[in-house]
Order: structure tokens, then C-alpha cells, then sequence
């Protein structure tokens, strides 16, 4: 990680890497995340498939926005 935040806001910029660098990403967001940090996904964007998946919860239904569990 590059520093400790309270929310990272990635909207509509993930859709355009392949698997490989989403992964990578995906990796950076967590390890730059404090616990319960907030991470905001754009509407074609998603966790789901991400080695972290199980590591958010979502905060608003529909909105795309997950908070850290751990």
C-alpha cells in the first residue's frame, strides 16, 4: 500500500484494465483501506470474483459502496 485511508473512490476506471491489473488493484485497495474504510465501486464495477470478496460487506444496497470487515 501506498498510505492508509478512510475511503477510496474508483468509479468507472476498472472496466478498461484486464483480469490480471483489476487483481492487482483490487490487492492495493485492501492493503490501503484501514478497517471499516470505505471503498466506492462505479455502477459496471464489482468485487465479486476478487481474492477480497469476503473481506467487505456492502453499505448500501445497489450503490456499489463496500466497507472493510477486518
Amino acid at each position: 500500500s501506498f498510505n492508509e485511508f478512510n475511503v477510496i473512490l474508483c468509479r468507472n476506471v476498472l472496466i478498461y484494465f484486464n483480469s490480471t491489473l483489476q487483481q492487482q488493484v483490487h490487492q492495493l485497495f485492501y492493503n490501503s483501506l484501514c478497517k471499516f474504510g470505505i471503498l466506492g465501486l462505479g455502477k459496471q464495477e464489482s468485487i465479486r470474483f476478487t481474492p477480497h470478496e469476503a473481506d467487505y460487506e456492502e453499505v448500501a444496497q445497489g450503490q456499489k459502496l463496500y466497507r472493510r470487515r477486518n
